[in-house]
């Protein structure tokens, strides 16, 4: 029977090719689409899954005071890991992670090759334990038994050593520390939160003996013990900051508690965290709307295109009826050509998708493989979807048809009864509403992403590049590199420097007096050059920061922006020239050199803080970056330039550089790689969208040929013609249009509050959407009205 079935499917769909045609298009490209966004999808929530004792482990993090406008914060005082496991009897152990140099590229030596490393971390012996690190060579238990030990990546240890065996090797780091390697462990999944590819023991370093509850610089986890409250958990270890901490160095106020199954999609609103995994949940949010939307679409189009295909072909049904077709078979026979045509567009959108994946991991920024896609999990999804979409597709035909008496069937009136009319309307209006308002929203977004790359950040990071210098430790060499590197023909202006604006500057704070408790906390970062020149900074009033000071010199010279000066009640810029200031860099003797105009040193979802340069005599930190800023067409060649002075003067050290304008787009990743798979997937959304106007079209222009035919012999023009055609769509697009309209509003304008600094609501973004869905309309659906209205009308009369 079921073969019958498929039988009269295939004949139909071969019956009505183009119709077929236009459904199954619509569907592999609705189905190739949402392929490809749930793999992605699923790929993020599988983060951290690998790891057996996952359910049990929890990330720490702290609220800062009211003063730091009680930000949540993932890195944390040294002390608290070790005064959880002792203090609370649930912890059954802790782990601490600090990048080497606090997130700085270091310098590997290996025999006589160099090597540069982003993700070299410190790190408890415990990690191997918490996260069960699977090791190919030595094993977790003595990985850290002997002092000055490391642990490397198979991939690093490749990279270092190429197949040979790597434990008792001896490596150089930022020629500072010589280490032996002790363990190899597997590479950690791409779907891991942690990245790091080397680690050292943290308590061979300063970092683990010297404990402390000040500096927040480490992420800490805790592996709580089975059947444990992680709240009432995360209650006890706030009371030990009253324990611990004195009243007045109190900058945090409460501990929480973070599952490991939360971390990758639920820190977006937690600051200075050490790994770099991590995407907004609401991405994958957006995401997964957006794939449903395509599927609804698609779907939308079968239902239309069939109701109308079923409208012409009803005598059919009604001669099926009256030969003795039960409702039962009819359903089935609906449903099995429905689920021949999905299949068909299943099959055609996983081809599709498999050939997409390269341009769908540079558009959205991913390193999806086939195994994304042709995975059990991903073929069962694949099943699912099929039988939703025969179910939900092939409904109305099936059960609407199938319920109809055989003699309202066969009746010619019954191809224009309003119902079927009207929810043939109401999808489309559903389709031009969806449509609408992605393309509003990819109009918001993407005039957002184009003011953020052209806002005055109040400094400028184009044409500067960043040189790492942390494996420079003689004074003479740092000299000897800035002087040469000055003199090259395209250098503008260099400035030895903590870091770069946003990333690692130190957190102090300023002080109104000496006696005062509370100060206001600021990022200070010290200097040595042209530090106004090299970044661009709007000097308010006074000189930068001087480039030579006295061997007995003791002063702290610094250069504030505007928010420090306002704390510090100064009224005017050259008010607070010259003027003594109390600092933690030096409480005595901190003398204002110049102030800057605020800048943006975070991205534009952060308000401007207070932002300290200065420049002393034994600082407590130290420049790991030279800043060079340039002005060169061949920046090939330049940088080249620079890397053969930097090896002339280090030899061995590995160099490495970086641009700051880079690091600045960094900052937005995850929205440019929203905006940019919502701008592909919204207009092939609308184009799956127009295919179904297409056919809609084209049977409209069919059933009306008989009406054109007796208008065209009364005398009316091809312009009016059109007219009877597409008017109608008009006022679906403006119904469609008052949908969608407050929905984009309130979506979108949620999505653009996220920055402190963000563009007003564009009102254009609207006429665009209706102008493009509107026009879109019109080509699609001209070609059927124009040929319909040419049409000879006495070929139109004639035929019954």
């Amino acid at each position: 029977m079921i073969k019958n079935y498929i039988k009269t499917a295939w004949r139909t769909i071969r019956a009505n090719r183009f119709f077929s045609i236009l459904n199954i298009s619509g569907l592999a490209i609705g189905i190739c689409v949402s392929l490809l966004l749930f793999a992605f999808i699923r790929q993020e929530l599988s983060f951290d899954t690998m790891y057996p004792k996952a359910e049990h482990i929890y990330r720490v993090y702290m609220k800062l005071s009211a003063e730091y406008n009680q930000e949540k914060m993932l890195s944390l005082p040294n002390a608290v890991g070790p005064a959880l496991k002792s203090d609370i009897t649930q912890v059954d152990n802790m782990v601490r992670l600090v990048k080497d140099g606090y997130g700085a590229t270091a310098s590997i030596r290996s025999g006589n090759d160099n090597f540069s490393e982003k993700q070299l971390y410190l790190a408890d012996s415990t990690l191997f334990s918490i996260f069960d690190f699977q090791f190919i060579e030595g094993n977790a238990r003595t990985a850290f038994s002997n002092k000055k030990s490391i642990v490397l990546s198979q991939s690093s240890k490749e990279k270092l050593f190429g197949k040979q065996e790597a434990v008792g090797r001896i490596i150089s780091i930022n020629q500072r520390d010589t280490v032996q390697v002790t363990g190899v462990f597997k590479d950690l999944p791409a779907n891991s939160t942690l990245d790091c590819n080397m680690v050292m023991n943290i308590m061979d370093s300063w970092m683990g003996q010297n404990v402390h509850w000040s500096n927040a610089s480490y992420e800490t986890y805790i592996l709580l013990k089975k059947g444990s409250d992680p709240a009432a958990i995360a209650h006890e270890a706030s009371k030990l900051i009253d324990k611990y901490v004195k009243k007045d160095n109190q900058y945090y106020t409460q501990f929480f508690l973070q599952p490991l199954s939360a971390v990758h999609l639920y820190s977006a609103d937690l600051t200075s965290g050490v790994t770099t995994r991590s995407v907004n949940i609401t991405i994958i949010r957006t995401l997964s709307v957006l794939a449903l939307l395509v599927i609804i679409i698609a779907c939308i189009n079968y239902m239309n295109l069939a109701t109308a295909k079923s409208q012409k072909n009803a005598k059919q049904v009604g001669v099926n009826k009256v030969l003795g077709a039960t409702r039962r078979q009819l359903i089935i026979r609906f449903f099995v050509e429905t689920a021949t045509i999905s299949l068909s567009a299943m099959l055609i959108g996983l081809v599709l998708a498999i050939i997409l994946i390269p341009a769908f991991n540079l558009v959205g920024k991913t390193d999806m493989t086939i195994q994304h896609l042709l995975n059990r999990n991903m073929l069962g999804i694949l099943a699912i979807a099929w039988l939703i979409i025969t179910l939900v597709a092939g409904s109305y035909p099936a059960l609407f048809l199938s319920g109809i008496k055989s003699i309202s069937l066969m009746n010619k009136g019954y191809n224009k009864q309003g119902k079927t009319i009207l929810i043939r309307q109401i999808l489309v209006v559903c389709q031009f509403s969806i449509s609408i308002v992605l393309i509003i929203g990819i109009s918001i977004m993407l005039t957002q992403m184009s003011f953020i790359r052209n806002k005055d950040l109040g400094y400028q990071p184009e044409n500067v590049v960043s040189i790492s210098i942390r494996s420079l430790k003689n004074q003479e060499k740092l000299n000897t590199l800035g002087q040469q590197v000055q003199n090259l023909t395209n250098t503008v202006a260099t400035t030895f420097a903590q870091s770069i604006p946003g990333f690692n500057e130190s957190g102090k704070s300023t002080y109104k007096l000496t006696t005062d408790k509370q100060g206001l906390p600021t990022l200070s970062c010290v200097t040595y050059g042209k530090t106004i020149n090299t970044l661009g900074l709007k000097l308010l009033a006074g000189t930068d920061l001087p480039n030579v000071i006295g061997r007995t010199d003791s002063t702290c010279y610094v250069l504030i922006n505007e928010k420090v000066m306002k704390f510090l009640g100064y009224k005017t810029p050259e008010e607070a020239i010259g003027k003594h200031i109390v600092t933690e860099m030096s409480a005595t003797n901190s003398i204002i050199s110049g102030v800057v105009r605020d800048f943006n040193y975070a991205n534009l979802k952060s308000e401007i803080g207070g932002y300290t340069y200065y420049t002393m005599n034994a600082p407590s930190e130290s420049p790991r970056n030279l800043l060079i800023r340039y002005k060169t067409a061949d920046l090939q060649t330049y940088i080249e330039e620079i890397k053969k002075i930097y090896t002339a003067i280090a030899p061995d050290a590995a160099f490495d550089f970086s641009f700051l304008d880079q690091h600045v787009q960094d900052q937005y990743n995850n929205e440019i790689r929203s905006s940019n798979v919502m701008t592909l997937f919204s207009f092939l959304t609308l184009f799956i969208a127009c295919l179904g106007l297409l056919g809609l079209a084209a049977y409209t222009a069919e059933s009306k040929s008989k009406e054109i035919g007796i208008r065209k012999v009364l005398g009316a023009s091809v312009s009016s013609i059109i007219h009877l055609l597409s008017a109608n769509y008009i006022k679906l697009i403006c119904i469609a249009f008052l949908i969608a309209g407050p929905i984009a509003y309130y979506l979108f304008n949620s999505w653009l509050n996220d920055f402190v600094y963000h563009i007003d609501m564009p009102w254009w973004a609207y006429v665009v959407a209706v102008l493009t869905v509107t026009i879109v309309a019109f080509i699609t659906i001209g070609f059927q009205t124009f040929k319909a209205a040419l049409l000879n009308p006495v070929n139109s009369l004639r035929d019954e």
